[in-house]
């Protein structure tokens, strides 16, 4: 049986099809492994800090998040710059994670930050936002921030900023 010119057409259209998806499978898994591998690095290898400082740029954002935790618990400075960019991050795991790792260097662009987090889902890190907020500021308004932001009003001249804590959650929502 002779099968029409249009039927193989057709399946020829339905093989580069099928082979396309199968490309864009495997790029993708390739990719997922990657930064998995990355991520097991980060979190039971030893990176050095360039390492450490490279991941910054990646868009896997639990890659990005624990690499600014590491560099926290280590306190190296070489992602300053890029941690500072993380601050106006829209994930709240990133823009947190930013201002804790800045917070440990003595940072002062992490002070607003730091208390938009007193009321951050990750409460076991507060004694860390509470201890940080102290060492730059001198101030001890502990967890209540209320207090902080009307410190931070009275001292600052640059005003307006949101203390809203706005989680990764919050973003979900249609615009």
């Amino acid at each position: 049986m002779l099968l029409s010119k249009r039927t193989v057409t057709w399946i020829v259209r339905i093989l580069v099809l099928l082979a396309f998806v199968a490309g864009v499978l495997v790029l993708w898994d390739y990719r997922l492994e990657k930064n998995n591998v990355a991520l097991e690095f980060v979190l039971h290898g030893n990176p050095s800090e360039a390492e450490l400082v490279g991941f910054l740029d990646s868009g896997y954002e639990i890659l990005v998040s624990n690499t600014l935790t590491t560099l926290e618990h280590r306190k190296l400075a070489g992602g300053r710059e890029k941690a500072a960019n993380l601050l106006t991050s829209r994930n709240g795991s990133i823009w947190y994670g930013a201002a804790l790792y800045l917070g440990s260097l003595g940072d002062q662009r992490s002070v607003p930050y730091l208390i938009r987090g007193l009321n951050h889902p990750a409460w076991r890190s507060r004694h860390r936002v509470v201890s940080y907020l102290q060492t730059l500021t001198g101030q001890n308004y502990g967890e209540r921030k209320e207090e902080w932001i009307n410190w931070w009003s009275a001292q600052s001249k640059a005003g307006g900023f949101d203390f809203t804590c706005v989680t990764t959650q919050q973003f979900t929502q249609p615009r």
